[in-house]
């Protein structure tokens, strides 16, 4: 076991990897509240790039604070076999994160880019429609009022100081991430809170035989920077990606700006080698190279919310989701926030691609505790079983939005 501050270097995040590269046999690294002869005021690790994780190592987060640096355009943490320029990752195994005595993850105070790659940085990027009206430059003057606002004028762009820098992409993309594993086999995260994170918590890519446990999430959309309201888009939670299977979900909680758990595959065509920018897949997407669909989850324990989406979404564009299992969800947003519903099926009309009739099944759902429409399907849901739902919404259990949208779906 090695104690990263044992280790010398120039910054923070050079002290964490020379402690990494000096590794032992158990592979375990630990990460506590720093300690410097020569700063003895700070005790947060300040991160300037990604923490990059090789195979065989477990990495122990004892009561710490990893912050990303307002340099840091980068993850949180990364499995080492992925990145940018890397077209094809090679496959890694038993890869273990474990938070203890409250371990977080803390976003920059000043982050370079937030959101995905389909939002166009700004700075300022302001949150509320007031703000908007006044400072937005992309809304056009015959809408410059609260009450002409559309959707998109609010979530097109999301705060970034690298906003017009021309040297720099313009758009979120993967490395917005909190924590990336890409083409695992044997995984953990546990333990761990995400706090103001730039993008998604946590994304895995085509990982399969791993846990996410006891993880906690605090985003809203938003962040106060600089005495405004900052629009920050896409803070999801938990995304599974293609070629995902056998994973465990047990135990979230807290609050995220998006969806707090999406299983999120989709086959659009294209064959972009990985590690692009402009996109939150840091894997390649030729799909007649590897696995498309997601299968064999288990998600349990969950007692979050969503400032804007849903709790939990299932979203196959051209592909399958199958296996799934969902138990055990209390929907607890405030009483000022009104989210889109808990869990989503399918999606309606959109670029993301075509639902097939197949395209999600073998699905239970059981013991859901619902403040808003428990289980919306936009696209379509095969052999499934709904069951053990305490619907307070005043809406439907099952809001079918296609006439064929369910097939042998039994609701208890």
């Amino acid at each position: 076991m090695i104690d990263v501050n044992d280790f010398a270097g120039r910054s923070d995040s050079e002290v964490i990897e020379n402690a990494l590269s000096h590794r032992d046999g158990d592979g375990v690294v630990v990460i506590p509240p720093r300690q410097s002869e020569r700063d003895t005021d700070r005790r947060e690790w300040v991160l300037d790039r990604a923490i990059l994780l090789p195979g065989d190592t477990t990495l122990v987060l004892r009561g710490c604070v990893l912050k990303l640096s307002d340099q840091c355009r980068d993850n949180f943490i990364r499995s080492a076999n992925c990145g940018l320029g890397i077209e094809d990752p090679r496959p890694l195994q038993n890869i273990h994160i474990r938070g203890e005595g409250g371990a977080r993850l803390v976003g920059a105070d000043h982050p370079r880019a937030t959101g995905d790659g389909s939002k166009i940085l700004a700075c300022p990027c302001p949150y509320r429609p007031e703000d908007i009206v006044a400072m937005a430059p992309w809304v056009p003057e015959e809408r410059r009022s609260v009450e002409k606002l559309d959707f998109w004028d609010a979530h097109d762009h999301s705060y970034g100081t690298d906003a017009g820098k021309e040297d720099q992409s313009q758009y979120g993309d993967w490395r917005g991430i909190g924590i990336l594993l890409a083409n695992v086999e044997g995984f953990s995260i546990e333990g761990v809170t995400v706090a103001a994170s730039h993008g998604w918590g946590i994304s895995l890519e085509a990982c399969g035989m791993g846990t996410i446990r006891d993880v906690a999430f605090d985003a809203r959309m938003y962040r106060w920077i600089d005495g405004m309201k900052q629009n920050i888009e896409n803070q999801d939670g938990i995304d599974l990606r293609n070629g995902c299977h056998h994973i465990l979900i047990d135990g979230v909680t807290g609050h995220t700006g998006d969806d707090v758990i999406a299983l999120t595959a989709i086959a659009s065509k294209g064959a972009a080698p990985g590690g692009q920018t402009r996109t939150t897949h840091v894997m390649p997407g030729d799909w007649t190279r590897r696995e498309s669909g997601i299968h064999d989850v288990i998600i349990r324990n969950v007692n979050a919310w969503s400032q804007l989406c849903y709790t939990i979404r299932l979203l196959s564009c051209d592909t399958h989701i199958w296996n799934v299992i969902v138990d055990g969800v209390i929907d607890c947003p405030p009483e000022d926030v009104q989210h889109g519903g808990v869990l989503l099926v399918g999606e309606g009309d959109s670029d993301y691609g075509k639902n097939l009739p197949d395209g999600i099944r073998a699905v239970t759902v059981s013991n859901m505790i619902c403040h808003t429409t428990p289980v919306t399907v936009k696209g379509y849901l095969r052999d499934a079983v709904i069951r053990g739902v305490v619907n307070l919404s005043g809406k439907p259990t099952v809001d079918a939005r296609r006439p064929d949208s369910l097939m042998n779906v039994r609701v208890e």
